[in-house]
């Protein structure tokens, strides 16, 4: 998939698992983390047919649109959850599911913006490291090996963020040799898991994952084209979509992955989120919703309408129905007092 405004290289493919740098052993980095990066969303991450979701609400998960619907089921915890919603965004990779039972835990989402320079730990199901690859005699990486559908988990460090469109960006993680000692890239396999960081002590997620850089060549025109964990790409050929060119530099010109952005999807995760139910009370009508408790917080405000053409704020008696983890139920409350006919709406904004 071309990606030639905004990638380091041009074109992309699409991510499928994690690879780490320190060793090929297939049975690494397969249980939750430890030490300094305990605690790193591990058990957030549930299966869908052969791929993750983030857990995000008592009743949904966020994972990736392109590789589509794998069932009607979400297993997290070794608990099969039933699929009753499916809701993708139109502006990004992101699809959000509603689960008909409770999850028992879910991740908060990073709300702020200043993801780059930041730490984070990613979470993957697929290829295993691949064999060794070289260009005239000198090393450059790993070809992507054979998909195991293993979780499993590596480190890396965001370097920038990428605008991939209206209303959708992507994180940005090179594979460095001299980078962290569980540093890690994506391959095909890892879509739809995950990227947290670390906000004072507490996980949140801020990616989900969606894409790598490559293919590669030795040819100029492209042909024979491979992917490959590199943590040096000069001397192949890549492409802009277009054509293709090759690599150069004075220095090592690394792969990467890209994870869509979280933090400025906000208001279209909690619009879903919410899933508003209309009541009644007395001489009240009710609106009751999901709330995300986020920081910085995403805007909720209950709108009214008596012919569905304007719309104003309404007044409302806000009662909070029950709290679990980082969101609460709220019931809004607005008087029919002198009112015929009334329309309700939710709407969320980002901070």
């Amino acid at each position: 998939m071309a990606l030639a405004a905004l990638c380091l290289f041009g074109c992309v493919s699409l991510a499928d698992a994690v690879i780490l740098y320190r060793t090929g052993d297939p049975s690494q980095n397969t249980s939750a983390p430890l030490n300094d990066v305990a605690g790193s969303g591990w058990n957030y991450e549930g299966i869908y047919g052969g791929f993750l979701g983030s857990a995000i609400s008592p009743h949904h998960f966020i994972t990736a649109q392109h590789f589509g619907e794998q069932g009607n089921v979400f297993t997290f915890g070794s608990v099969d959850y039933h699929i009753v919603g499916r809701f993708p965004d139109p502006q990004s990779d992101l699809v959000t599911y509603k689960v008909a039972e409770t999850l028992p835990s879910f991740a908060s989402l990073y709300s702020r913006t200043d993801e780059a320079g930041q730490r984070t730990v990613d979470i993957g199901r697929g290829t295993q490291r691949g064999g060794g690859y070289s260009l005239n005699g000198t090393p450059l990486g790993w070809l992507w090996g054979g998909g195991d559908g293993v979780k499993r988990w590596g480190e890396n460090t965001f370097s920038s963020v990428y605008p991939n469109g209206a209303n959708w960006d992507l994180l940005y993680a090179t594979f460095d040799q001299n980078g962290l000692v569980n540093e890690c890239t994506l391959s095909s396999g890892d879509s739809g898991g995950a990227a947290f960081l670390n906000d004072g002590n507490i996980c949140k997620l801020a990616g989900i994952n969606y894409a790598v850089d490559g293919p590669f060549s030795e040819n100029a025109d492209g042909s024979l084209a491979f992917s490959a964990a590199l943590y040096d790409t000069r001397g192949l050929y890549t492409s802009d979509g277009n054509s293709w060119f090759r690599i150069t530099g004075a220095s090592a010109v690394p792969t990467g992955f890209y994870p869509t952005r979280i933090s400025t999807k906000l208001a279209w995760i909690c619009s879903v989120v919410a899933s508003p139910e209309i009541g009644h009370e007395g001489n009240f009508v009710t609106l009751t919703y999901t709330k995300l408790l986020l920081n910085p917080a995403v805007g909720y405000v209950v709108e009214q309408s008596s012919d569905l053409r304007t719309w104003t704020t309404a007044t409302t008696i806000d009662e909070t129905v029950s709290t679990s983890g980082s969101s609460a139920v709220i019931k809004a409350k607005v008087d029919l007092t002198n009112k015929t006919q009334l329309f309700l709406r939710l709407r969320t904004t980002q901070p």
